[in-house]
């Protein structure tokens, strides 16, 4: 059996630039601008200030890294922390369908501090981007849905072994210490689906983000792993996916950005209430609240062992609940950051409609990673209306357009940053691949 360890390695040491395709680097830009904006949404949040606040207050000095949204610099591995937890704290980063994963919040608040300090251009960055979205989302695609099923936070877990392949390419390791860098972040996996509707989980992301440089900064000065950390009798594919029969990675072949690519979200909510949301608000100008006798939401089985059941006692909750998501969409008509906060979680309207809500599984849904959903209303007459959603907005077949996501970091950034720097900011994403460094673009996202 091939070592996986050593395979990977290679790869991410030895792939030129030149062999990523045009559209993989357009969508990575993309993933860039989309992350900016939902770290700069984050850095408002509680789970991100108390991050933050607690660097500062034991020992984080001031440094070269930017804490986007924060006004000020830090150490390279505490930017890193307080970053990735920003950019996941509202629930709004990115997915993946093979790795059921956020890929781009932990690589890209890693990649940033790590590339200010080290002086790497836009284009290395962007390399080092592809090359951990590729590591990540192959070892999705050939360990979940066990790894997924079992429990374990896969943006976590799959995210952290990403994270060190691109810092490793970002610090120019040979395929030798890339191994290294690998196979001690094999160690460092952890992160279980309980934390979901949790600040720990927004905190799972900055721990990767953190882990992934720390890995490759041991591994560079020569700090060492197993090289059975992946394939061997006590190693990472054996004790979180139980198996030990993995393949050789079919790294770039084709690109997971080109293949699998990125489901950019519009609601800053879990994935699997997104194709329900949208039944919701095509059908929200057909009916009358009060005439609504019960709304069934059908779901894939998937929706089940990803989301809360529970009534949502917190607004975090409230966005890994299906019912909540779905009865604010029908009562607000839209689906904003604002409809998860205290006020809305006690708002009359949204809690009477949860009231009406069932849930249940359907096997006519496809089985396609997109968690489709349909919802049946029932009014108080008896008649029936339904709506149904296989891929929902933003996903595979619908995406978002450069325009829609333009406007999410508008939406995202207002109150953070000077409205020079919002508007600036797209066109710098844009020509990312010519920046001869990223100091210009670091600082226009430090807000304050």
């Amino acid at each position: 059996m091939a070592n996986t360890l050593e395979q990977m390695a290679s790869w991410v040491s030895a792939l030129q630039r030149d062999a990523i395709p045009a559209a993989g680097l357009a969508t990575a830009r993309r993933a860039f601008l989309d992350t900016f904006a939902v770290t700069l949404l984050g850095s408002r949040s509680q789970a991100a200030r108390i991050v933050a606040q607690s660097a500062f207050e034991n020992g984080a000095a001031d440094g070269p890294c930017t804490v986007i949204g924060f006004g000020r610099r830090t150490d390279l591995l505490n930017a890193a922390l307080i970053n990735g937890t920003s950019a996941h704290a509202d629930l709004f980063d990115d997915n993946n369908a093979p790795m059921v994963a956020h890929p781009s919040s932990p690589l890209v608040s890693a990649l940033l501090p790590l590339a200010q300090l080290t002086g790497a251009s836009g284009s290395d960055v962007l390399t080092a981007y592809c090359v951990g979205f590729e590591v990540g989302v192959t070892l999705g695609r050939i360990l979940n849905p066990k790894l997924y099923e079992a429990g374990w936070h896969a943006t976590r877990v799959l995210g952290v072994l990403g994270t060190a392949a691109a810092a490793s390419r970002l610090l120019r390791l040979d395929a030798a210490r890339t191994a290294h860098a690998l196979g001690i972040t094999a160690s460092m996996a952890s992160g279980i689906r309980q934390a979901f509707g949790t600040m720990t989980m927004a905190l799972h992301v900055g721990l990767t983000a953190r882990d992934g440089i720390h890995a490759a900064l041991l591994a560079k000065d020569g700090f060492g792993a197993d090289h059975g950390a992946l394939n061997g009798r006590f190693g990472f594919f054996r004790l979180f996916a139980a198996t030990d029969e993995v393949a050789a990675l079919a790294l770039g072949q084709p690109f997971e950005l080109i293949r699998s690519s990125i489901i950019f979200k519009p609601y800053p909510s879990g994935a699997p209430t997104h194709a329900a949301i949208d039944c919701a608000l095509a059908l929200a100008d057909q009916v009358q609240l009060n005439d609504i006798a019960e709304i069934a939401c059908l779901v894939h089985p998937w929706n089940a062992i990803t989301l809360r059941d529970a009534a949502p006692r917190d607004p975090l909750q409230a966005k890994v609940s299906l019912k909540f998501c779905v009865a604010a969409a029908f009562a607000r008509i839209r689906v904003t950051p604002d409809e998860f906060t205290e006020d809305a979680l006690t708002d009359p309207k949204i809690r009477r409609l949860m009231e009406r809500i069932t849930v249940r599984i359907s096997n006519d849904l496809p089985d396609n990673g997109e968690f489709p959903a349909e919802l049946q209303i029932t009014m108080t007459d008896g008649s029936v209306k339904s709506e149904r959603r296989d891929v929902p907005r933003g996903g595979s077949t619908v995406p978002l357009s450069n325009n829609e996501l333009e406007q999410k970091f508008q939406n995202c950034a207002k109150g953070v940053l000077k409205q020079s720097m919002i508007d600036r900011v797209p066109a710098v994403v844009a020509q990312l691949d010519n920046l001869a460094n990223i100091d210009g673009l670091t600082t226009m996202l430090e807000g304050g």
